[in-house]
């Protein structure tokens, strides 16, 4: 479904195409019947694929491996997401750089939070560790509003949901098959949440240890503290909280560490080497790899950071 850009927009396009040469994206070659979609994190791009199908044409806009905490996008990238049909991110607060975006090119395509219908008390988790009590600063505490979001599977349910009914009123034609694609992908989510509840019902051990804050909502959505060696925006530690750490690790015996798919930590590596744990990856899900496989879906690689938290907790 091709958009129309306005003339100045349209000059700006011309341009910045003549400075990068004469190619352009495959992405952008769509039906007139496909629906162009936008999204910022990967969960996004997997629930509108799914639930999609053949409809739609989705691309997140951040590149493989990138850091969605200082990520910016470029004027080429602006002036594709003008030419789609619909951009979706989680929600204002959440998602900073769809602010940025949205004051670019709103006339020029439909924004929608799908997390907007989420009650504002599901963002306000409490993820401190019990070091807090006695005197551990939780460095990632002040940070803001954990954007992590799809990482619980009840709230992704909802975004998911979310996303059919704006497919649904964007284009009713195909609303049967939108809503039985999410219907199926609701039934695998649902499955999700029932594996990371029996895993997290009596664990061995009830606290991880990860590069950085990613995973406050599992860890409150299913009872077990996480700590993070960076902060929400990556704040690295004090050297107090450096060592009390690295106390903590050697009081409890802990065995792992886990590592992010798109975070670098050189603190994390102090840490590891000092405490002896092995390095195990959680994918936070906001991006893919260049190693990860380009089918995959949100539920395969919940399944995989399923099977890294049972190890850190029950073994």
């Amino acid at each position: 479904m091709k958009k129309y850009l306005f003339p100045g927009l349209m000059a700006l396009l011309v341009m910045a195409l003549a400075a990068c040469g004469s190619s352009t994206t495959d992405s952008n070659e769509t039906d007139d019947d496909v629906l162009t979609i936008y999204t910022t994190v990967f969960p996004l791009k997997s629930f509108a694929e799914q639930i999609g199908g053949g409809s739609v044409s989705v691309e997140t806009i951040y590149p493989n491996g990138a850091d969605i905490h200082t990520y910016e996008p470029t004027q080429k990238d602006m002036l594709e997401y003008a030419e789609g049909d619909l951009f979706i991110y989680t929600a204002d607060d959440l998602d900073p750089v769809s602010q940025k975006i949205r004051g670019a090119v709103e006339d020029h395509t439909v924004f929608f939070p799908a997390a907007d219908g989420i009650p504002e008390e599901a963002f306000e988790h409490d993820h401190a560790h019990e070091e807090a009590e006695e005197g551990h600063e939780d460095h990632g505490h002040e940070n803001g509003t954990d954007p992590h979001i799809w990482l619980d599977p009840n709230l992704s349910i909802e975004m998911a949901s979310a996303i059919k009914d704006q497919l649904v009123e964007m284009d009713p034609d195909n609303a049967s098959d939108y809503t039985e694609n999410f219907e199926a992908l609701e039934e695998e989510l649902t499955d999700i949440d029932a594996e990371l509840a029996s895993i997290t019902e009596a664990p061995l051990r009830d606290t991880v240890y990860i590069s950085h804050e990613s995973i406050g909502y599992l860890a409150d959505r299913y009872h077990f503290e996480q700590v993070g060696i960076s902060g929400l925006n990556n704040q690295e530690p004090s050297q107090q909280e450096l060592t009390q750490i690295i106390e903590d690790i050697e009081a409890k015996e802990i065995p792992y560490i886990l590592y992010e798919q798109n975070i670098t930590s050189k603190i994390t590596d102090t840490i590891r080497e000092e405490t002896d744990t092995e390095p195990l990856e959680f994918h936070n899900l906001s991006v893919l790899n260049d190693e990860d496989d380009p089918e995959a879906t949100y539920q395969s690689i919940m399944q995989d950071n399923i099977e890294v938290l049972d190890r850190v907790l029950n073994e």
